[in-house]
Formats: C-alpha cells, structure tokens, sequence
C-alpha cells in the first residue's frame, strides 16, 4: 500500500480534511483512514504531522504574479493573492500563524514580496522592516476578517459604548459599518504602501 501513495496526495487529503473538520482534527490516524492506509505510512512519506501541514500550507499558496515594474501594483497584487488563498482555506490559518513554512512556494513569494520592495527603493534592514509591517498588516487583517464572517462577532462588538465624555467615539459610530471587506483591506494597504513610499534605505 505504501507504493500506491505519494505526498501529492497525502497532501490533497489533509487539505481536505482540514476544510472540512478543522485543524485540530487533522491527525496521522484520520488521514490514514481517509487515504485507506494506516496512519503510520504516512510517515514513510513526511516526517510529522506538521510537515504534513506545511505541506498543505504550501500547496495553496499561488505561484506569484509576472512583476509589472510598478512596486504598488505589484506588492497589491501579492497581497490580494495571499488573503484570497487563506480566505479559501481558513482553517489553515492558525497554522501560518505559529510557525514559519519552509517550503519553495512560500520561499517564491516571499523572494516576489522583497523584489517589490525593492522596485520601491527600499534595501536591506529598511527592506526587512517594511516587509514585516506589510505582512503583519496582512496577518492581522485576516484574522479579524475570519473572526468576523465566521460569526465569532459582530459589528456591534467592535463598537464602543457611546457616552457623553467620548464625543469622538460618538461622532465617527455612524462610520463603523460603511465599509465591507474588500474594501477596507485596499485601504489599509493603501496606507501602508503610502509609509512604504516615504522610507529612505
């Protein structure tokens, strides 16, 4: 049974089951059964669950757009890349979040990420900086946006109680729900990329 399996799909079956059930249902001993295999060939093929899962990390990250030579056009195409991938597979998100993916998809997009970087001008540790403040814009941002279109809360929850010492909190409430997310997301990256364009090597 071992020669009939391959990490390509050991890998599409972990994905699968991690769409449906979740991350944390995702053991050696599940995907065994969903492959018909005992749990333990799987190891003959990865060695753990989680280069299982970077694995399949990785096999949803695209591969990244031909560069355009416009920085901003192509940082924001990397990014809406990233969001629509996680957004597809949400539940791969807690992983990303607790370890780094060593993995030569991730490694590609992250050489097209610093590359757009550079078409900005930007170098070394300037480089890195802004770098990591995109990308954790990038990070948060999702984690909010699944919080929110999971039900985990409302609109209602980001909004502060309105009272009379907090004028300002009052004035801008007629603001919380205007935008929607796609929305919202180009305008913080708008606003990134602004910080990004104002940064000296």
């Amino acid at each position: 049974m071992r020669g009939e399996l391959s990490q390509e799909a050991i890998v599409k079956a972990a994905l699968e089951l991690v769409d449906k059930d979740g991350l944390a249902a995702l053991s050696m001993r599940r995907l065994g059964a969903a492959l018909g295999v005992q749990g333990m060939a799987i190891y003959h093929h990865f060695a753990s669950k989680e280069a299982v899962l970077d694995a399949t990390a990785a096999s949803v990250s695209p591969a990244p757009p031909a560069p355009t030579g416009d920085w901003r056009v192509d940082l924001r195409a990397l990014s809406h890349q990233f969001r629509d991938a996680l957004n597809a597979h949400p539940a791969l998100l807690p992983h990303l979040l607790t370890r780094p993916v060593h993995a030569y998809q991730m490694a590609a997009l992250r050489e097209a990420q610093y590359a757009a970087l550079r078409r900005a001008g930007l170098d070394g540790s300037v480089l890195l900086d802004a770098h990591r403040t995109w990308g954790s814009y990038l990070l948060g941002y999702l984690v909010v946006e699944q919080l929110g279109r999971s039900g985990g809360f409302s609109d209602a929850d980001w909004r502060p109680p309105i009272r009379g010492e907090f004028p300002i909190s009052a004035e801008v409430d007629a603001y919380q729900a205007v935008r929607d997310w796609d929305e919202q997301f180009d305008i913080g990256l708008e606003m990134i990329f602004d910080g990004i364009a104002g940064l000296k090597p």
